[in-house]
């Protein structure tokens, strides 16, 4: 495994609503677009574990994974036994999936 950063040398800011959104905005523009398929996100950066507690070591806030991975041995809530919990990404990836299927989806680039 790679060596993960020791720690931030500036504050930097967790934001998972502005990766969603930026995500969103990707497949909007590639739903609107000639683009057959895409590969927008990493799934699990797992380098790059989620550490809420001590902040400036938190080098999950520099992953464009869509969940966090949890280390320690501790699991997730939302998928019990998984070691990883969904991002704000992940449920914009899956409202989309369920959109998709629904044959809902409407793009602000569509004619």
């Amino acid at each position: 495994m790679p060596p993960r950063p020791v720690r931030f040398t500036t504050p930097v800011a967790r934001d998972e609503q502005e990766q969603a959104a930026y995500l969103r905005e990707l497949i909007d523009t590639f739903d609107g677009s000639a683009v057959e398929a895409a590969f927008v996100n990493t799934f699990a950066r797992y380098d790059l574990p989620h550490a809420p507690a001590d902040d400036d070591r938190a080098s999950d806030k520099a992953s464009f994974g869509v969940v966090k991975v949890l280390d320690d041995g501790r699991t997730g809530t939302a998928y019990p036994g998984l070691p990883w919990e969904p991002k704000a990404a992940f449920h914009t990836l899956a409202a989309y999936g369920r959109s998709r299927a629904e044959g809902v989806v409407r793009s602000p680039h569509s004619s």
